[in-house]
């Protein structure tokens, strides 16, 4: 996950019809060892420049933005899944997909670069770039719906923290679920969890292992004090206790590894421990889990609270590029 690739938009992919008007024949410029184009699917193309500079996030929304225009058809199909997230740029945990997800009434089948599941009823969509996606609470459900508690997560606290839905209407999409529908527990479990103070997709997957590992509760977003004057935010605290996930983009210069190392000697001259973990340790979850132990964060019976919007409310928006981290 990058959060420093400029997002893909629509207008840099070109079809071949365009192309050729421009006196460039697609067909033979891809065959050069250095073309100028990069096929994004039958006839759909963007520059090779362009397309070396994007991360796989991009490349996934260049597959699907191709997709839905190159359909012949007034009436497309409502995107959904990942397909969905990706146009209403929300993260996903994992790699994205090599299909098309939509959704459908009838019982089509399945083709090349498009997957379809058919449901009941379509949802009232809405739309991004023109296309019809599933709105955005559905798209968080979904995918609650299909993985473990960490993919649910992710999505389910950036779309909080970026007010792109409410924990209302995520519930209101849980209670549409029927009682035996597939994943019914595991989305109710990630939506029960969300909490919009979160601010990066690793915030959310070390969540999501504290609580699968049995551990105390964090509080998030905690705030570091000086005395009187409020000097920052750790990303989670216990008693005694500030814990940080430190995702690799955050040293991008000795500048800034030096700032961290000087904001660390300061919370630890007013009173909290610290305890710092990356991807890695978060990703397998005992590295992480054994750091906090190391600290004095242990298991506990004591069940998780709810976060509350109203007393608890985000810290800052961030934006939509600091959760593709």
């Amino acid at each position: 996950m990058q959060g420093d690739v400029e997002q893909l938009v629509p207008r840099e992919i070109l079809t071949a019809a365009e192309l050729v008007r421009r006196g460039v024949c697609p067909w033979d410029e891809t065959r050069r060892t250095e073309s100028r184009l990069a096929r994004v699917r039958r006839g759909r193309y963007v520059a090779a420049e362009r397309w070396s500079e994007l991360d796989d996030e991009n490349r996934y929304r260049a597959l699907v933005l191709s997709t839905f225009d190159s359909m012949l058809t007034d009436s497309p199909p409502v995107a959904c899944r990942q397909s969905a997230a990706v146009l209403q740029e929300l993260p996903v945990l994992g790699g994205w997909p090599t299909k098309v997800h939509v959704l459908v009434e009838s019982a089509s089948g399945n083709s090349g670069l498009i997957r379809r599941h058919r449901v009941a009823a379509l949802p009232e969509p809405v739309h991004c770039h023109g296309i019809p996606v599933t709105p955005v609470a559905r798209t968080v459900v979904d995918l609650a719906r299909l993985g473990p508690l960490a993919q649910g997560l992710v999505t389910a606290d950036a779309a909080l923290h970026l007010g792109k839905c409410t924990l209302a209407e995520l519930d209101d999409q849980v209670a549409q679920l029927p009682a035996g529908a597939r994943g019914r527990r595991r989305a109710a479990l990630a939506i029960r969890l969300a909490d919009g103070r979160a601010e990066s997709p690793g915030e959310s997957l070390s969540r999501a292992r504290m609580y699968r590992l049995g551990l105390q509760q964090p509080d998030l977003q905690v705030q570091l004090l000086d005395g009187d004057t409020v000097f920052g935010y750790a990303d989670f605290g216990w008693p005694g206790l500030v814990g940080e996930f430190d995702g690799k983009v955050k040293y991008v210069s000795p500048d800034v590894l030096w700032d961290e190392k000087l904001r660390e000697d300061r919370v630890r001259r007013t009173g909290p421990g610290v305890v710092r973990w990356v991807w890695r340790d978060a990703w397998l979850g005992e590295p992480m889990r054994d750091l906090l132990y190391a600290a004095g964060v242990r298991p506990t019976d004591r069940p998780w609270r709810r976060w509350d919007p109203v007393s608890q409310p985000p810290r800052r928006p961030s934006p939509p590029a600091e959760w593709r981290r």
